[in-house]
């Protein structure tokens, strides 16, 4: 007899950072919005309101053309920004917020996962905060290759807003910010989770 599976919590992240990588570079805001399985069997996104964070600088380096992308100026984060674990701590207070149930399971979702779970993964070991998300992370690009039989290269949000149309475009004004980022990756993983299946 197969148990019951447990039920997932998605946590859609988003992060904007200083350059490439962590531990050389700095993780400057983060966002994240959360979907939920309904008793239809449907996804829908979380009613609550998305949580989003700026962080100080914590001594990593800044590139200009990283920094550019996001129009976080350093200033702005030295006098507007909290400390990493401070941010992280009221990240983990968002999630716990969000399940419905003890029993409910938070998962990691990134688009290009990679990149995000990795400065995220790194500041929680850093600050010695605990990591409610563990060592693993959904991608959606992935995900959208094997539901949609799309290459890589195809993955992109651009493509998938032609391909799913309840996405609709992107907002250009918002874009690179990381609670609006998290929120159309959401959307992204309802549309994937959601089309009929062959």
């Amino acid at each position: 007899m197969r148990e019951c599976p447990v039920p997932s919590l998605y946590c859609c992240i988003d992060i904007e950072a200083s350059g490439p990588v962590p531990a050389l570079y700095d993780i400057v805001s983060l966002g994240a919005v959360a979907v939920t399985k309904q008793p239809s069997g449907k996804h829908a996104l979380s009613k609550a309101a998305p949580f989003y964070v700026e962080f100080a600088p914590q001594g990593g380096l800044h590139d200009p053309g990283a920094m550019a992308v996001h129009g976080l100026t350093k200033a702005h984060l030295e006098t507007a920004g909290v400390p990493l674990a401070e941010g992280l701590t009221r990240l983990n207070a968002w999630a716990e917020s969000q399940r419905k149930s003890p029993a409910d399971r938070l998962v990691f979702v990134g688009h290009n996962a990679a990149f995000d779970w990795s400065f995220v993964n790194y500041a929680y070991v850093r600050t010695g905060v605990p990591s409610p998300w563990g060592w693993k992370a959904l991608d959606t690009k992935a995900l959208a290759m094997g539901v949609l039989g799309l290459d890589w290269f195809d993955t992109n949000k651009e493509r998938l807003a032609e391909l799913i149309p309840a996405l609709g475009d992107q907002d250009e004004t918002q874009v690179h910010r990381a609670d609006y980022d998290a929120l159309y990756q959401a959307k992204i993983l309802v549309g994937l989770l959601d089309l009929p299946r062959l």
